[in-house]
């Protein structure tokens, strides 16, 4: 019966998901190679237990090596890792044969790796990833966090199936504690409003399932950014402050000018246009770190365009004699904070 399942197995859409191969090709595998022979819920629905998965997660690996699907299915779980060995090894010295003296000297981040499938899965791929050195792995986050608070790695890679609000506290909070350069969190299944979340906090989020250049990819940028500075590393510091609220640039546009053109209600639209698309790119959602790039590199060109459009609509204020009313302070009265100037006109307030 489908209740004599445990937590640990997975219906057919879950695996694709985590292992990256279609429900098509897992049928296919499963029907005429054997691959893997999941157990079957009353209703006939699949179920596959971590060892199924994980075995066809190494299966995965050495299919995109070029090895042939139907060679290698009927290997037992040892003898597909020793092939993965190989190939690595394989790689490290095709590596040492053609890299340039540029990439040996690259700089190396200390990482810590979480969950359940990515730590095993990050050992088997260390050869292709030569820009981390791994300190460890661990399944229970607790003892994640402690050696993390211990030994303050540069990089932290986490694993999330299932990414839920509680994950992302418990995130939140270690990131408040260590100073690590990156945090990388993979996950399978997540909200959006949880992954907007991570983004605020500068954690790069990769939709599993991830690959060994995908993560060497990842982890390249944090190297990048320790040396360049790149938007992803500098937050809000490169974002100049906006100088219209959304409640001036209403009043703005209401407003009867000397000029035969709309000029002011133009450029107040062209604001308040790059002030929403800003906004947009800064929460926009990443499938992988060149994503991130793209968005942060986005965000910051039009807060850029934003504030130029913003010195034109000063100007334009200012040749029509036209300023905003104080923003009042704590404690200061319109009286003692305005600044009286002859054949002024101020913008109205605007009533909410």
């Amino acid at each position: 019966m489908q209740s004599d399942f445990s937590d640990s197995t997975f219906g057919i859409g879950a695996v694709a998901r985590l292992t990256g191969i279609p429900m098509d090709t897992l049928r296919v595998w499963e029907r005429r190679y054997n691959a893997v022979v999941p157990r079957r819920s009353t209703q006939n629905r699949r179920f596959y237990t971590r060892d199924d998965v994980t075995r066809l997660l190494l299966i995965k690996q050495l299919v995109e090596q070029g090895e042939p699907v139907g060679s290698i299915v009927h290997l037992q779980e040892s003898e597909l890792r020793e092939r993965l060995r190989v190939h690595a090894e394989l790689h490290q010295q095709s590596l040492g044969m053609h890299g340039s003296s540029q990439e040996a000297a690259a700089p190396v981040a200390s990482t810590l790796v979480f969950g359940d499938a990515l730590p095993y899965q990050v050992s088997q791929w260390v050869a292709e990833l030569p820009s981390i050195q791994v300190l460890g792995g661990h399944s229970l986050f607790a003892d994640f966090e402690r050696e993390a608070l211990a030994c303050h790695p540069d990089i932290l890679i986490m694993e999330f199936p299932a990414l839920q609000a509680d994950a992302v506290e418990r995130i939140r909070e270690l990131l408040r504690e260590g100073g690590f350069r990156r945090t990388i969190v993979v996950y399978a299944f997540a909200a959006k409003t949880v992954l907007g979340r991570l983004r605020k906090l500068g954690v790069l989020t990769l939709r599993a399932p991830v690959t060994a250049s995908s993560l060497q990819e990842a982890c390249q940028i944090e190297t990048k950014e320790h040396q360049t500075k790149s938007p992803l590393n500098t937050g809000l510091e490169n974002i100049p402050l906006r100088r219209y609220t959304g409640k001036e640039l209403a009043a703005i546009a209401q407003l009867n000018t000397r000029l035969v053109c709309e000029c002011p209600q133009h450029v107040v639209d062209l604001v308040s246009r790059l002030s929403a698309f800003e906004a947009y790119s800064a929460d926009c959602e990443n499938r992988h770190a060149q994503d991130a790039i793209v968005h942060a590199r986005l965000h910051e060109m039009t807060a850029a365009a934003r504030a130029i459009l913003e010195d034109a609509l000063t100007f334009l204020l200012s040749s029509e004699g036209i300023e905003l009313p104080p923003r009042s302070t704590p404690g200061e009265s319109e009286e003692t904070s305005a600044t009286p100037k002859k054949e002024r006109r101020r913008v109205p307030a605007v009533v909410t």
